[in-house]
């Protein structure tokens, strides 16, 4: 939670993380259909950010948050929220969504995975439907110096 909270002040107000600010900030927001509250699916973090000068959302942030080292399972995960975003949120457009996993530490086998697995192929517009390819989650590495959370892409 302590990280969770420090975060999401974070990326409120400071436009130097490698995640940058975002307009909203929310935390522990259900990604599931309705179920019994026990079993829904939950992002740690969920935001928004809006175009310059308008109050219209461009782009959607799903954050996953790991106290340890992440596992092999978390890219399954961001993934399962990622496209609970594009269907509830997005309109279908992957390129409105921005997703992070932040972790102690990050193994071979979770770089891997995450290059492998976090691909979507989807198609914008019509008349001509153009064919596009997602692949924006960023894993990131955190750290406490002097009491401060500090950040940083692996």
């Amino acid at each position: 939670m302590a990280i969770e909270a420090a975060l999401c002040e974070l990326l409120s107000e400071d436009n130097s993380t490698p995640m940058g600010k975002w307009d909203y900030i929310s935390h522990q927001v259900v990604a599931s259909p309705f179920k019994a509250i026990d079993y829904m699916d939950k992002m740690d973090i969920f935001g928004y950010r809006y175009i310059p000068g308008y109050r219209t959302k461009s782009r959607y942030l799903v954050v996953e948050i790991k106290k340890d080292e992440a596992t092999d399972d978390v890219i399954g995960q961001i993934m399962k929220y990622v496209d609970w975003i594009q269907g509830e949120y997005a309109y279908g457009d992957y390129s409105m969504i921005e997703a992070y996993v932040v972790a102690s530490g990050f193994s071979d086998s979770v770089r891997r995975k995450k290059d492998r697995e976090c691909v979507r192929y989807y198609t914008k517009g019509c008349r001509p439907a153009i064919s596009c390819i997602w692949s924006s989650v960023k894993l990131i590495q955190y750290e406490f110096i002097d009491n401060k959370l500090r950040l940083r892409e692996v």
